[in-house]
C-alpha cells in the first residue's frame, strides 16, 4: 500500500500520493486534516506535533477505506457523515446538501440585521440538514424558528441535527410549490430559503462530487422555469408574512436581473441584491 510505516508523518504522505491525482494540495491538506480531527479529535497543531506517532492497524483500515471513497470523488463530508457550519456540528447524509459557506454569510446577514434580544418569528423554507434554522435559533435565542421540507428524509435529519444542538426548532413536511398549504403557521417577520436554483443547463460547469452525490432535486431547476421556487416563497409570504417582514434569499447569480424583475412585478420595490465574499451577486434581502 506504499505506505512506509504507521506513524503519521507516512501516513500524511500516503494519504497525498493516493489522492494527487485526483486533488490540488490545498484540499488534501484539509482532508487531511478532517481525517484525523474525526477519528482522533486531533487539531492542527496535533499533526505536526504527534507527526512521529503510530497510528494501530484498526484505525489504519477506516483511513484506507475513507481515503478509497475519496478517490470516487464521494464528498468528505458524506464520508464523514458530518460537517460545521457557523461554529455547530451537523450530520449529513445524501439525502441532504452539504452546507456550503455562502450559505454562512447568508445566516451571518441576518444576524447582523437583527438583535439576539429581538422576539421574531422565523421560518426557513427548504431546511435541508436544518443548518441555517438551527444557526438562527441558537444566536437569535428569543426566536420562534420554524422549518419546513418536502423530503421526510432530511427533515429526519434536520430533527436529530436540531436536538443534537440543543435547538428549539418546529418542523413540519411541506412542498412550497402546493399552494394549498393547509398549516397552522403564525405570521413570520422573516422567511429565509436556499432554494433549488442551479439551471440543468449549468450541470456542466459542475464538479463530479456535486453531480454525482448530493440530491438533484434539492439543487436543479428546469431552465425554462428557474424562478419556480422564488414564485412559490412570493406566495407563502403573501399569506404568511408580515407587513414590514423580510426575505432572505440566496439565488443564482446568473438570475439576478430575472429575479429582481420578477419581485418588482409583484409589487415589490425595496429589494437588495448582495454578493457574496467571492464578488457574486448571491443574496437577496426583500422588505415586504
Amino acid at each position: 500500500m506504499n505506505l512506509r510505516s504507521n506513524k503519521i508523518i507516512d501516513i500524511k504522505k500516503y494519504i497525498t500520493d493516493k489522492l494527487m491525482p485526483y486533488y490540488d494540495v490545498n484540499e488534501i491538506n484539509s482532508f487531511i486534516f478532517l481525517i484525523f480531527e474525526h477519528l482522533f479529535s486531533f487539531s492542527r497543531v496535533d499533526l505536526v506535533l504527534k507527526s512521529n506517532e503510530n497510528i494501530n492497524e484498526s484505525e489504519l483500515v477506516k483511513i484506507f477505506s475513507i481515503v478509497k471513497e475519496l478517490k470516487k470523488h464521494k464528498p468528505i463530508q458524506y464520508i464523514l457523515g458530518k460537517t460545521n457550519f457557523m461554529g455547530y456540528d451537523f450530520s449529513v447524509t445524501p439525502d441532504v446538501l452539504i452546507p456550503r459557506p455562502e450559505t454562512e454569510e447568508l445566516v451571518n446577514l441576518i444576524i447582523n440585521d437583527n438583535n439576539e434580544n429581538d422576539k421574531l418569528n422565523i421560518i426557513d423554507i427548504g431546511t435541508g440538514s436544518g443548518c441555517i434554522a438551527v444557526s438562527l435559533k441558537k444566536i437569535l435565542f428569543n426566536s420562534e424558528v420554524f422549518a419546513v421540507d418536502v423530503s421526510e428524509k432530511a427533515l429526519e435529519i434536520a430533527k436529530k441535527d436540531a436536538l443534537k444542538n440543543n435547538a428549539d426548532i418546529s418542523f413540519s413536511k411541506l412542498n412550497v410549490l402546493n399552494k394549498d398549504y393547509n398549516a397552522d403557521f403564525p405570521m413570520f417577520d422573516i422567511i429565509v430559503s436556499n432554494p433549488p436554483y442551479v439551471r440543468k443547463s449549468e450541470k456542466q460547469m459542475m464538479n463530479k462530487n456535486v453531480l454525482n452525490y448530493e440530491p438533484s432535486e434539492a439543487l436543479f431547476v428546469d431552465d425554462d422555469n428557474a424562478l419556480v421556487f422564488y414564485k412559490a416563497i412570493f406566495d407563502f409570504a403573501s399569506k404568511y408574512l408580515k407587513k414590514n417582514g423580510k426575505i432572505w434569499l440566496e439565488a443564482n447569480e446568473y438570475l439576478t436581473n430575472d429575479l429582481k424583475e420578477l419581485f418588482n412585478n409583484k409589487g415589490l420595490k425595496n429589494i437588495k441584491v448582495i454578493k457574496d465574499v467571492n464578488n457574486k451577486n448571491r443574496f437577496f434581502k426583500i422588505d415586504f
